[in-house]
């Protein structure tokens, strides 16, 4: 968002703050528990909506160096990123040519060349096949045919996203979006904290618990609920992605202070959905970064790392870093309270006592958000 969106936002925040009322974006709408539970539709869910699309999977200062690499699994595809010697990032199958073992083993590192662990084929960081033990035995070898598989791989706003899928052309971002993360996250962020944890619920329930503020007041009433204002986030859709923003209380303050002292990140937490993995929970210093890895229709993988910027040079002052894991406590805390919440709700999908799902007209980010998923199965 630029200067004056950002006013635009506050203004509207303020309004609905100061007449005590809620967005009513939408008609009530009704979703089917099946969709939460069905083998199936979870099957056609990581076909169409996750191996068809850009996934977040890491920051770019995980592998800012020639040299340097990350391992991942994304949707099922053990993926292995690069940064060749030539400067460019690079994703691959992490799969070997030869009899197909994982090629690299470890999380991350440098190195310039990767060694197969079962026959020691060994490839470059740009992916090409380097070298074949006996290379005697294989006559008929191409080499430049058997580099590793390349798959589609973007770097914007310090973030890395890939597509699990080889050989296909997913639907790149939004330069809008691009041009609003760069702005909002900063230039080199860099993860000071993570946790990790398999939770049993469906990924549509960690997503929804990102795009209401509905459930602010009670499911949070010990943690942040005190902080923001009742049931009046707002959200904007950015092609496949959303932006919501969450006013808090203090919101109230600006209508006495002039528009040109207006700061959104004083007044609001502004989340960004990010098609189809990961959320971004930006607040006044730093950020939340959210990534999910659908297991099963009732297990989701959720990695949570607070990010701050990397100084100039040197290392992150130890004050930094302080600040930034007492606020990953904070987050995961009051994050876990919505995971634990999620499986509560898958524990009772089965029992018949609800078919639908309800949306109230102020959860309209959630009836848009299951209109575009569902367009994407048909």
């Amino acid at each position: 968002m630029n200067r004056d969106e950002q006013i635009e936002v506050l203004a509207a925040s303020l309004a609905l703050a100061q007449e005590n009322r809620r967005p009513l974006d939408e008609a009530e709408a009704l979703v089917p528990v099946a969709d939460y539970v069905d083998p199936a539709r979870f099957e056609r869910e990581l076909e169409r909506v996750f191996r068809r699309a850009l996934n977040l999977v890491t920051l770019s200062s995980q592998v800012a160096d020639p040299g340097a690499f990350v391992t991942a699994e994304v949707v099922g595809a053990p993926t292995l990123i690069a940064r060749g010697e030539d400067g460019r990032l690079r994703a691959f199958l992490n799969v070997c040519r030869h009899r197909g073992a994982t090629v690299e083993l470890r999380p991350h590192g440098r190195c310039r060349r990767f060694v197969c662990p079962y026959h020691g084929w060994t490839y470059d960081n740009d992916g090409r096949l380097h070298r074949v033990r006996h290379p005697e035995g294989f006559p008929t070898l191409q080499a430049e045919a058997h580099g590793l598989v390349e798959l589609p791989c973007t770097e914007a706003a310090g973030l890395v996203f890939v597509c699990p899928t080889p050989g296909i052309t997913p639907e790149p971002l939004p330069q809008a979006l691009i041009e609003e993360l760069e702005g909002m996250l900063g230039p080199r962020p860099t993860a000071f904290a993570a946790t990790a944890r398999t939770w049993k619920a469906n990924w549509k329930l960690i997503v929804e618990g990102s795009v209401e503020s509905y459930h602010f007041r009670v499911a949070h009433k010990d943690t942040i609920a005190p902080f923001f204002t009742d049931t009046q986030s707002t959200h904007e859709r950015i092609g496949h992605h959303i932006r919501s923003v969450l006013p808090k209380r203090s919101i109230t303050s600006l209508a006495d202070v002039p528009r040109d002292q207006w700061h959104l990140r004083d007044h609001t937490h502004v989340v960004y959905s990010l098609h189809p993995n990961a959320m971004i929970l930006l607040q006044r210093s730093h950020f939340d970064l959210i990534r999910m890895q659908p297991l099963a229709a009732d297990a989701t993988h959720i990695e949570i790392l607070t990010v701050g910027q990397a100084p100039d040079a040197g290392e992150p002052s130890a004050a930094a870093r302080a600040f930034l894991e007492k606020n990953h406590a904070i987050s995961v805390r009051t994050l876990d309270e919505d995971f634990v919440l999620g499986e509560q709700i898958q524990r009772g999908l089965h029992t018949s006592a609800n078919t639908h799902f309800r949306f109230g007209r102020f959860e309209g980010a959630l009836t848009d958000w299951h209109r575009q998923i569902d367009a994407l199965l048909k």
